[in-house]
């Protein structure tokens, strides 16, 4: 059975999730979900399409830097991710391989590259409004690394904790690992989160 929607997976830390409420323009409010989610209860998962053990296949994610337009290139395949009947929720970064993207300045190309670390583990939750949330514990536990070539590889863009990026370069409000699941089948698994500068998105398999 194929369904597609907008539940929100979020990740609550000191920094993240959020629950679902909306904005004036009709958006999905930081504040809102983060105070609401305290009082959300469990949801059950047994029998979602969600339920179950993933590995992810592929990621993309937006340019950055000043450079705005990147084609990906590959990777971002192998994070674990488990999400149990009960409610809980883990994702492992660490087997995962960096994702790839190639670019052009000024006629010379380069590439750019993307990954997570770290572990993070939750608790799915719906709020008043019956919006379904994932949350991590503690943002701290998990990492972004964004590196790019130009000629010579050059300090990295990112090196930060989640809780981190969300402290100091997210604006409106949106937050690094709060996720939207826009997609799910028997087979696949399609999640997005925003990111500085843009969305990542984050494609899985059924393991």
């Amino acid at each position: 059975m194929r369904r597609k929607w907008s539940s929100v997976f979020v990740l609550v830390v000191p920094v993240v999730l959020l629950a679902a409420s909306c904005s004036d323009d009709g958006g999905t409010s930081a504040d809102t979900l983060a105070s609401s989610s305290t009082t959300a209860s469990t949801v059950d998962m047994s029998g979602e399409c969600e339920t179950g053990t993933w590995v992810s296949t592929g990621m993309t994610f937006p340019g950055q830097a000043a450079i705005t337009v990147i084609t990906p290139t590959g990777g971002g395949d192998g994070m674990d991710i488990d999400i149990n009947a009960d409610g809980t929720f883990q994702i492992d970064f660490g087997p995962m391989n960096p994702a790839t993207a190639s670019f052009d300045s000024a006629g010379s190309p380069g590439t750019m590259s993307a990954s997570f670390s770290g572990v993070g583990k939750g608790i799915w939750t719906v709020d008043a409004e019956g919006a379904r949330m994932a949350s991590f514990e503690n943002f701290n536990t998990a990492k972004a690394l964004v590196t790019l070539t130009l000629g010579e590889t050059v300090p990295p863009i990112f090196d930060n904790t989640l809780q981190d990026i969300n402290d100091d370069r997210m604006l409106d409000g949106q937050r690094v690992g709060v996720f939207t699941f826009t997609e799910c089948t028997q087979d696949t698994l399609t999640m997005t989160t925003p990111f500085p500068a843009g969305t990542v998105e984050i494609i899985a398999a059924r393991a």
